[in-house]
């Protein structure tokens, strides 16, 4: 699954003891004899490069975030070899699954309405936490992407963009600004957005359905004496 290498070694970098897995160069491939006795398998490793990232920085935190960006980028590559769709970012998507939801929810009658439209208000956090994040307004920043994606069509109407696409800036100087994430290239796999809320929907689901909540009860041992009544220096 994860591929084939051609060699394995430790040796120390910066002062630290590291794994590094790397693959033979063309001519060190040839050197060793490999490809000439075995070409399938040297054709195979070719195809298939393992590498070892090394990153540095000046403090822990810097190197921290370094090797964050690096994870993700490499669960982006390999979320996008299993499902390469695709969805407009910003909290695009989640504001416009909100616009569906409430207009199903619209149509629907009796109590399940309710429930739908808790729904459709939940899925409004992701763009909440993000002006927060950002440092601008939440609520005036939620209030025009709902105005957003209510549009009928995407138009710009006085500088202002609407559709399904439209998600949040966060490079506003702390003011609530919105963005086209499809035209702009903010895309995000459309395998994290629906594991995502699967997972979440069920811990709701699974913290609703329970009816009966365990109390722990007070651990034993001598129990405190009373606190006495009256001021501490009246007479008995």
């Amino acid at each position: 699954e994860m591929g084939y290498c051609d060699e394995i070694r430790t040796t120390e970098i910066g002062g630290d003891r590291v794994t590094v897995v790397r693959q033979w160069t063309a001519e060190e491939l040839a050197a060793s004899g490999v490809a000439a006795e075995r070409p399938a398998f040297a054709d195979r490793i070719q195809r298939s490069p393992l590498v070892t990232v090394v990153l540095r920085g000046a403090t822990l935190n810097a190197l921290d975030d370094a090797e964050r960006a690096v994870d993700d980028g490499v669960n982006v590559v390999k979320a996008l070899t299993k499902d390469p769709r695709l969805v407009p970012g910003g909290c695009a998507a989640e504001m416009e699954l909100a616009r569906l939801v409430q207009d199903a929810a619209d149509r629907t009658a009796g109590i399940n309405q309710h429930a739908m439209k808790a729904f459709a208000q939940a899925l409004e956090v992701f763009a909440r936490t993000m002006g927060d994040n950002a440092g601008v307004d939440s609520t005036a920043l939620v209030a025009k992407l709902i105005a957003a994606h209510h549009a009928k069509a995407k138009t710009t109407v006085a500088g202002a963009l609407v559709g399904p696409s439209i998600g949040v800036d966060v490079d506003c100087d702390h003011e609530p600004r919105l963005v086209d994430a499809l035209a702009q290239g903010i895309l995000d796999p459309l395998a994290v957005k629906s594991w995502g809320l699967t997972y979440a929907t069920q811990a709701a689901l699974t913290v609703l359905q329970v009816d009966q909540i365990v109390m722990a009860k007070t651990a034993g041992g001598p129990k405190l004496p009373k606190q006495q009544q009256g001021n501490w220096d009246e007479d008995d």
